[in-house]
């Protein structure tokens, strides 16, 4: 099963609060070195199940461009920003994704976490797809966030391009990027047939996130997913 898996399942039945006791926060900063293929090993999962292609794999054309940010942090669901940039046009979309584990049959998957998204983020059709890694089994899950507002899609660019490709330095940076394969905001970029991709820790958070704790990325991503959340339903005496 993978650690990714494990770990989201358990801490849907903890509360937030345990962790504001337990966890101290973790000082963020840009890694360095080549990213493991196996940090994709459920991303690109997700991508094929509503249809994408993984970026890398991606045609296109001359003068076209593609971000990804994949954020994953602990709890669900994960969230995917892309943004495609054609001429003077920029767009983008907001992807919630998660994953669910099953021990012998896809239909026997633990519907949980689709309940918990569905509930708390004004989100479109769910979209499933029986996934394997190895010996690990689980049912990829994305829906499509409906934002409110406009989204600065160009902003996210630029604060993409202010961080210049990590280039490998030490065997002990690239030894701490494989241990940590999971956690953090993942970065892919494409124009035209160029391809890149780095990774970055962020802090980790639970409950409402703290704007500061990591990049500017985590705080942006954070504040887009939080305009796909539903408002809380106040309850009538």
């Amino acid at each position: 099963m993978s650690r990714l898996t494990i770990a989201a399942s358990l801490l849907l039945a903890i509360p937030s609060s345990f962790f504001a006791q337990q966890v101290p926060a973790v000082t963020a900063r840009n890694d360095t070195g080549p990213v493991s293929e196996e940090i994709f090993e459920t991303k690109d999962a997700a991508a094929l199940t509503v249809g994408l292609s993984p970026l890398s794999k991606s045609q296109l054309r001359n003068g076209d461009r593609e971000v990804r940010i994949w954020y994953s942090s602990f709890g669900n669901p994960q969230y995917l920003v892309i943004i495609r940039q054609s001429s003077a046009v920029t767009t983008g979309r907001l992807l919630l994704w998660w994953d669910a584990y099953y021990e012998t049959s896809p239909v026997m998957a633990d519907t949980r976490v689709d309940n918990f998204v569905s509930s708390g983020y004004d989100c479109g059709p769910i979209s499933k797809r029986n996934s394997k890694f190895g010996e690990d089994r689980w049912i990829s899950s994305v829906c499509e966030a409906n934002l409110k507002g406009s989204p600065d899609w160009s902003a996210f660019l630029s604060e993409v391009e202010s961080h210049a490709l990590p280039q490998p330095t030490t065997a002990a940076a690239v030894q701490d990027q494989t241990d940590n394969k999971n956690w953090g905001i993942t970065v892919e970029r494409k124009s035209g047939t160029t391809y890149g991709v780095s990774h970055y820790h962020t802090a980790l958070t639970f409950g409402a996130p703290e704007p500061g704790r990591g990049p500017k990325l985590q705080d942006m991503v954070n504040a887009l997913a939080a305009s796909a959340k539903r408002e809380p339903t106040v309850a009538q005496h």
